[in-house]
């Protein structure tokens, strides 16, 4: 509907301007008479309303690129390289979660044959973090490019960190002298870094193995803050997953007196059983990872992934979403409830899908962390291994070595910044940029 204004001789009221100024006498303002009807039609055509709206300016072709261009750099921001869309959405995952499940029994694992039960001991502070990282018995040179990079770090931001190796039995005979198993004991003779359990060691067996260490974290480490769940071909930047977890979790600060009546409890009652367990008073429940939407199981027979119609059947629809397993971080809370619900979730193999699906059960959505990068191959660079990616796949024992020489090792905190000014304000979008155009 078209809008009009008063007239131009007039004000607001479209006044007439002769009456305006005529003022109480009357006499001043008045039209001469000699002008006669010209005159007065003059006035009216100046005091006719204006249409407002009814015309519109077309858009010059500059204006149409521009408001292009403008609404292409949104949706690019939102929904494409730079994460911040996908971590938005994640966040309504909450809100579709079913009521939680009951307590399942407890879980049937496989007994430890190296269990490293002082792991997490020693002098100090308890682990802030706990990295459990998958391997396979014969991967020990991964093991070893791993304890000599980042692995080897202990502590990361002022808080301690603890990372171990998770395996099961070797699928070769083990009776002979120098066979992989007896390199097994002697690794962890040396290393104190193996955790081994009674089951064989396969890609199928990857859920036994997850649970194994988590059970592990549970009974033997149980003031660790976080737990991060990873394999042997991830590069993970632990001082900025560190930083990235005091961000999200609040000032660790806070929790040292929490901490410190708990260890004074577990001191007295010389045990680490019920409400100590994993410092669940101490951290808010995370799950955090690169999180997949809408995956349906891979029904193809003989495959490495797949999932039978008894494991998943089709009435269920696609897997609810869960965070990749290449590397997932949950909290103390999180690991007891996931460990609380295991028992009564499909027994899935895939372990990524299996935590995903038991922390739905216990109330749990994850949460997605564009810096976790899933299944992605990152090229080296500097700044994106030293300041914005928090972990990278597929790095074989030479890539893991330079990635580490190229942050500057345990001294990267203390030489020149990472990334230039530019490199900086293009973030964690230039590296996945990188990528995608790597692949």
């Amino acid at each position: 509907m078209c809008t009009a204004v008063g007239s131009l001789a007039g004000g607001a009221g479209g006044t007439d301007p002769a009456r305006g100024l005529e003022g109480e006498s009357g006499s001043v303002g008045r039209h001469p008479p000699a002008l006669g009807d010209a005159w007065a039609v003059a006035e009216r055509r100046v005091a006719a309303p204006i249409p407002v709206g009814c015309y519109t300016m077309p858009l010059s072709p500059f204006r149409r690129l521009l408001l292009a261009a403008l609404l292409l750099v949104i949706v690019w921001t939102l929904f494409g390289p730079s994460g911040i869309g996908e971590e938005l959405l994640s966040l309504s995952l909450a809100s579709w979660l079913p009521a939680p499940s009951s307590p399942g029994p407890p879980l049937a694992l496989p007994r430890l044959l190296i269990p490293n039960r002082e792991a997490c001991g020693g002098p100090g502070a308890p682990p802030f973090l706990l990295i459990l990282v998958c391997t396979a018995p014969e991967n020990l040179q991964q093991r070893n490019a791993i304890r000599a990079s980042w692995g080897g770090l202990r502590e990361a931001r002022g808080l301690r960190v603890q990372t171990l190796f998770l395996l099961g039995e070797p699928n070769w005979p083990q009776p002979a002298w120098g066979s992989h198993g007896h390199d097994l004991a002697w690794e962890s003779a040396t290393q104190r870094d193996i955790l081994q359990a009674a089951f064989q060691d396969s890609y199928r067996n990857l859920t036994l193995k997850t649970l194994s260490g988590l059970n592990w974290a549970d009974k033997h480490c149980p003031l660790a803050r976080y737990i991060l769940k990873t394999d042997d071909d991830v590069y993970v930047n632990v001082p900025e997953l560190v930083s990235e977890l005091v961000l999200r979790g609040g000032r660790w600060e806070q929790w040292e007196r929490v901490e410190e009546s708990q260890r004074k409890a577990a001191h007295e009652d010389k045990t680490w059983e019920g409400s100590l367990a994993l410092g669940a008073k101490a951290t808010p429940l995370l799950y955090l990872g690169r999180v997949h939407w809408r995956v349906n199981p891979s029904r193809l027979p003989g495959g490495r992934h797949h999932v039978s119609e008894k494991q998943w059947p089709h009435t269920l629809g696609p897997f609810p979403p869960y965070a990749s397993g290449t590397g997932y971080v949950l909290s103390a809370s999180a690991v007891q409830l996931v460990l609380r619900v295991a028992s009564q979730a499909p027994p899935l193999p895939l372990e990524d899908v299996f935590v995903g699906v038991s922390a739905r059960r216990g109330g749990l959505a994850p949460t997605h962390c564009v810096r976790l990068a899933g299944a992605t191959h990152y090229p080296l660079d500097r700044c994106c291994y030293g300041k914005f990616l928090l972990t990278s796949h597929k790095l074989d024992p030479w890539e893991m070595q330079e990635a580490w020489k190229l942050v500057g090792g345990s001294d990267g905190e203390r030489i020149a910044p990472f990334c230039s000014w530019l490199q900086g304000t293009l973030g964690i979008l230039r590296c996945r940029v990188m990528a995608w155009l790597h692949s």
